[in-house]
């Protein structure tokens, strides 16, 4: 897969012999997620934001292995696992239980991790640092009427919202 695939740029970036080794080492990958479930390998974080959109919503309507929502938390937030799941208004139980038998999450449930993921990789674009973006997702802010960004995840106008205010930072423009 090509560097740009691994760091979620846009496919169009691309010049066309590297897309199509990418579409093809991306065959590849998803035969295996197929097996083991989005979450399950060291990297598929980093895999996952460099598909195609319609790539990512087979998987997440395929489910993601339940321990992806440990590793956003543990790995890309650097908060506890309790933490994210309270933000995302996902139930505890439900999802320790599920990272603890090694099930996949729901199709709605991995529709919150992902855009989890959608937008830290944003932030840390804009940002340009995944620190930075870690800290700014559970910061309040203004914009959401003193919500934390990660907060307002859990449905898709606060991702929408959160989305906009990345894109009007990234071009300067006043929020």
């Amino acid at each position: 897969m090509t560097a740009e695939a691994l760091a979620g740029r846009p496919h169009s970036r691309r010049t066309k012999p590297a897309a199509s080794a990418a579409k093809s080492a991306a065959a590849s990958r998803l035969a295996h997620i197929g097996t083991a479930g989005l979450g399950a390998q060291e990297d598929d974080l980093t895999f996952f934001l460099g598909l195609a959109p319609t790539e990512q919503s087979r998987l997440i309507r395929d489910g993601m292995e339940a321990v992806i929502v440990s590793r956003i938390a543990t790995e890309l937030l650097e908060i506890p696992v309790q933490t994210l799941l309270a933000s995302l208004r996902l139930p505890s139980s439900t999802i320790n239980r599920k990272i603890a038998q090694g099930e996949r999450l729901s199709a709605g449930e991995s529709d919150r991790a992902a855009r989890t993921m959608l937008i830290y990789a944003q932030a840390k674009d804009v940002l340009e640092d995944g620190r930075l973006a870690a800290e700014w997702l559970l910061r309040p802010s203004v914009e959401l009427g003193g919500e934390r960004p990660l907060d307002t995840l859990d449905t898709q106008t606060g991702f929408d919202r959160v989305r906009d205010i990345l894109v009007r930072l990234e071009h300067g423009v006043t929020v």
